[in-house]
């Protein structure tokens, strides 16, 4: 049975190959705060937090990043304050007088930037589908871990 024995070692090895090795510390969850109750943004605090992130992931931020972050945080700040005036003057708004009725204009400044924001998201890579094909921990298919396990 010694050629069973070599097994083992592949098993050690590719347990090993698959811990996760020290991934950057999990940012603080400042989106559903300020999502939830925009009135609390902070934008020192967003990019303070998104940096440390970036630099966490990427070993370092680069000075367009850095302005790509700047970019977006002045674009949360539009959405925030267009969902601010939402909540206070409402969806429908009347104009001339009262006597037309009609969207309120903060509604498409909010799409807007929010569409912007997702872009940007998208170009400093903090977005999922920006990530696309990038797992934090390698997977193997069930039939090579039945080939590595062996019989």
């Amino acid at each position: 049975m010694k050629s069973l024995e070599g097994l083992h070692i592949v098993r050690e090895r590719l347990q090993q190959t698959l811990q996760p090795t020290s991934l950057p510390d999990e940012p603080a969850d400042l989106t559903s705060e300020w999502l939830d109750h925009p009135e609390r943004w902070d934008r020192q605090k967003f990019i303070t937090s998104a940096y440390r992130y970036l630099s966490q992931k990427n070993g370092s931020v680069d000075i367009a990043d850095k302005h790509l972050l700047s970019m977006l945080a002045s674009q949360i700040e539009i959405y925030v304050a267009s969902i601010l005036k939402l909540r206070t003057d409402g969806l429908v708004i009347t104009f001339n007088g009262g006597v037309t009725v009609g969207p309120n204009p903060f509604m498409a400044i909010a799409d807007k930037a929010l569409h912007r924001i997702v872009q940007v998201m998208k170009e400093l890579e903090l977005s999922p589908r920006a990530r696309d094909g990038y797992q934090s921990v390698p997977r193997s298919s069930p039939e090579l871990r039945s080939l590595l396990n062996g019989p």
